[in-house]
């Protein structure tokens, strides 16, 4: 009989302890304002409260961006969320499903939503890319609880609370990581959803100025032309130095008011031509490291000059990279695409052997992806 008691006694902890990892974690921002926190993804959702629903924003179940290849719908994970926020919300339900764009860091699931009758509003060319993973069936059959962003802008709001869905187009900010995205304004609050158009650099100060990002000169141009003052921008990753999980406007301010972006880094190099970058090569290195330049604007500057069918000057930016980072698969990477480029396949398979050496599952390069490069570039130049 004790043994009965005591097992009746413990039943309530083993319940719990069986079930305390189905929901993930929620924290409140502000008054009708929250995050949700995902295991095994440094990004985050944004829950906004209303009278009687609420609206999320951004489900990064898989913390992956435009890199993505295999594009599935995580439906476990968007069960879980649906769980945790009846559990948080026991007398709201979820009545809008929000996204910036189709990576599956901000998006990585979708049925599940829409069989529980949410509405998903997204854009017509990231819900295209999105039917990787929404099948035809799918589509077509809640096609009505599927709305677009086709204008500038949509409100969703009632007496409480608003959210104003801004829509731009990357042909207008170059830096955006899709054909279209979307930012979200709280005016309760004054805070902006930008996801990761927010992207900062975290490196060294370069030559004692901060460097400003391509997004982050694209958020600050967007922000302007909207006549926006907010006090808080939210980002699709966690904070590392923020408390409340949110960047202040200010440091973006004042980042874009003293620092130096790197298109203009970037011009100052590109000018030289092929003979100058190589005769030039050991100053300008040493130049880089000492200025604390980021690497990536060469490799960016590498395949500008692919893209421009100027295979030399291509190389040269190729081969300053492979200095500053000769243990880095990506140079290696760079490097061989370019020698693939200009024809010099052996050499090409030498720089294919070596990623493999230093990364045996790198994927994101070689010669398939090469290939499929060549051809898309082909087709510019052609046109051209």
């Amino acid at each position: 009989m004790k043994n009965l008691v005591l097992w009746l006694i413990l039943l309530p902890f083993c319940a719990f302890a069986q079930t305390s990892n189905d929901f993930n974690t929620i924290t409140k921002v502000e008054e009708g304002l929250f995050f949700m926190y995902y295991e095994g993804s440094n990004s985050k959702s944004t829950i906004v409260e209303f009278k009687h629903f609420i609206a999320l924003i951004e489900v990064p179940i898989k913390d992956e961006g435009g890199g993505a290849k295999d594009l599935k719908d995580h439906s476990e994970g968007a069960e879980k969320v649906m769980r945790s926020l009846q559990n948080y919300f026991p007398k709201k339900p979820l009545k809008y499903l929000l996204h910036s764009h189709w990576h599956p860091h901000s998006i990585s699931s979708v049925k599940p939503f829409l069989e529980k009758g949410v509405q998903l509003i997204s854009t017509k060319s990231n819900f295209e890319k999105m039917r990787e993973f929404i099948d035809e069936k799918t589509a077509i059959q809640y096609a009505k609880q599927i709305q677009f962003v086709e204008t500038d802008s949509l409100v969703i709001s009632d007496k409480t609370n608003k959210i104003i869905a801004y829509r731009f187009l990357q042909k207008d900010f170059p830096a955006t990581p899709t054909t279209e995205y979307l930012y979200f304004h709280f005016p309760k609050y004054n805070l902006l959803h930008c996801g990761c158009m927010y992207s900062k650099w975290e490196g060294a100060p370069i030559a004692g100025k901060p460097l400003i990002t391509s997004r982050e000169g694209d958020l600050h141009k967007f922000i302007a032309s909207q006549h926006l003052n907010p006090r808080f921008l939210i980002r699709l990753s966690k904070e590392k130095k923020e408390s409340n999980d949110m960047q202040p406007f200010e440091g973006l301010e004042n980042t874009i008011k003293n620092g130096v972006s790197a298109e203009t880094i970037a011009s100052r190099y590109n000018m030289l031509d092929a003979k100058a970058l190589n005769s030039l090569q050991d100053s300008l290195v040493k130049e880089i490291i000492q200025n604390n330049i980021p690497i990536s604007i060469f490799n960016s500057l590498a395949y500008k000059n692919l893209r421009a069918k100027d295979f030399p000057k291509a190389l040269a930016f190729a081969k300053i990279q492979m200095l500053l980072k000769p243990a880095d698969a990506n140079s290696w990477d760079t490097l061989g695409e370019t020698y693939f480029f200009a024809g010099e396949e052996n050499l090409a398979s030498q720089c294919e052997k070596q990623i493999k050496l230093i990364n045996p599952t790198y994927s994101e390069g070689g010669k398939d992806v090469w290939k499929k490069d060549l051809e898309e570039f082909s087709k510019n130049w052609s046109q051209k």
